[in-house]
């Protein structure tokens, strides 16, 4: 009996660390975690289902206070190398930490578990869903917002709160091929390019954002637009705004090495910093 419970304890820490496998379909039931992110993830699952009625945005924000003080590491998807689904909490950077609060939140509403969780991050983080290879994955925060467009998740409230066009065509990554060891098809990376410069990008300068303020709700996901020539966004967070309407940034900050809610209201945080043009505003629905 003691030999059958030590082999099932090894089988479970098996698919704890390693995911699912035996789906018909690639990629679809597969991802790489381990027992500390995967216990994680369950942990706040179950205190976001208690409060399943709220809003996702609501459930969002519930799920960034519950990562506060993670470590930022950048790279962690780029530690394998095989493209596959990695799903990580100990460790986060800003992308991911908006992404994985999405996930969570929606995987909460509807009463899912950890594999729920795993296909809300495949489906948000591939084009299509579908993980095949390095040029599959979303690697452009404006094409992941756009597709969480496509997929009814997301609403871009930018026109709305004063956007304007940016005239700031996306190539960053395929003039950089050598930034990015795993990248195999510049031609798919640079067809995306195109794809995603195919459509106007908004912004809301800086000179217009104390206008846009008042019209940011608490769980909105906040994209600052980059300057850096070929770039889309420099980095995201999600807005919390304070009873007397002061919109402050919850994010994997790279400057405090963690998830903090910044001590700058976001105009602050936002002010003085010439690598930064404005924002976008996409509100999860």
């Amino acid at each position: 009996m003691k030999l059958r419970l030590s082999l099932l304890s090894l089988l479970i820490c098996a698919v704890a660390c390693f995911g699912h496998r035996g789906s018909s379909v690639p990629g679809e039931h597969t991802w790489l975690t381990t027992p500390a992110d995967s216990l994680l993830a369950e942990q706040i699952l179950a205190t976001l289902k208690q409060h399943a009625d709220e809003s996702v945005p609501a459930l969002m924000v519930r799920a960034g206070k519950a990562l506060d003080g993670q470590p930022y590491v950048a790279g962690t998807l780029e530690e394998t190398p095989h493209e596959q689904l990695a799903i990580y909490l100990t460790r986060t950077d800003c992308i991911l930490f908006v992404e994985t609060c999405l996930a969570l939140a929606r995987t909460a509403k509807s009463g899912g578990g950890f594999p729920e969780l795993a296909g809300e991050l495949r489906r948000s983080r591939y084009r299509d869903g579908q993980v095949t290879g390095f040029a599959d994955r979303l690697h452009y925060t404006l094409e992941w917002a756009r597709q969480g467009i496509g997929r009814g998740t997301l609403k871009d409230m930018t026109p709305a709160l004063g956007g304007e066009v940016y005239d700031h065509p996306i190539h960053f990554m395929s003039s950089h091929p050598a930034s990015y060891p795993h990248m195999d098809d510049v031609e798919a990376i640079r067809a995306a390019e195109e794809r995603i410069n195919a459509q106007p990008f908004l912004q809301i300068p800086k000179s217009r954002l104390g206008a846009a303020l008042p019209g940011i709700r608490s769980g909105d996901i906040i994209c600052l637009v980059s300057a850096t020539e070929g770039l889309d966004i420099a980095h995201v967070g999600l807005a919390l705004v304070e009873p007397d309407g002061t919109v402050r940034f919850l994010h994997a900050s790279s400057n405090a090495r963690k998830v903090i809610l910044d001590p700058k209201p976001l105009p602050a945080y936002l002010s003085g910093r010439r690598s930064l043009t404005g924002i976008q505003v996409y509100r999860p629905l």
